[in-house]
């Protein structure tokens, strides 16, 4: 939080969300078609998620639900499809979703400034293996109208990017999704967090 107010003072607002926003802009747009009746998936009516939600065969066993999916992804009005399912299922559960911290406003600026293509390269990314990339996103997501974007990995002393982190860094890098890592020093009172671009 220290970090987020740091950035704050560059940005028009940083907000704490880790997972929460990619996860639960996937879930959103990918909703119907996660809970595609396939044969074995489900196995009672309260799953928040598909049985074969996490394996590599997701999204091959649904390619004929998701292959449209994204290409109508290219084309359509995707903040308002996304908030149109945050109102229509809020609350209902869904692995990807995280209700308690998800704020409409707060998608709601996301969706505006962050390019489709990158919303797109992140939802493929996560299509292609649910269960290795769903963690790993960075810590903050700076928003302005005027600046854009970035994600910021915020690391303190004697911490480490883990695995998982290091390669949703380089996958930024390759897409040209603004991200960095912050590499916090508690020293005193007017330190700020030493900035590296992923």
């Amino acid at each position: 939080m220290a970090a987020a107010r740091h950035y704050a003072r560059q940005w028009d607002a940083v907000y704490y969300v880790e997972n929460l926003v990619i996860n639960a802009s996937f879930g959103l747009a990918f909703w119907d078609e996660m809970f595609t009746p396939v044969p074995g998936a489900f196995v009672h009516p309260f799953q928040s998620a598909p049985l074969d939600m996490y394996s590599r065969g997701f999204h091959a066993s649904r390619r004929r639900a998701e292959d449209p999916r994204l290409a109508a992804l290219e084309s359509v009005d995707l903040a308002g499809m996304l908030l149109a399912n945050f109102d229509r299922y809020q609350g209902v559960s869904n692995a990807w979703v995280g209700w308690r911290g998800l704020d409409r406003e707060l998608l709601a600026a996301a969706l505006e400034i962050i390019p489709r293509r990158h919303w797109l390269a992140i939802w493929r990314r996560l299509l292609f293996d649910p269960e290795a990339n769903r963690n790993g996103c960075p810590d903050l997501l700076a928003l302005d109208p005027e600046q854009g974007y970035c994600l910021i990995e915020v690391k303190g002393p004697g911490d480490a990017l883990q695995l998982h982190q290091r390669r949703w860094l380089r996958f930024f890098q390759a897409e040209g999704i603004p991200a960095r890592v912050a590499w916090v020093q508690w020293r005193d009172e007017t330190s700020h967090p030493s900035e590296q671009d992923a």
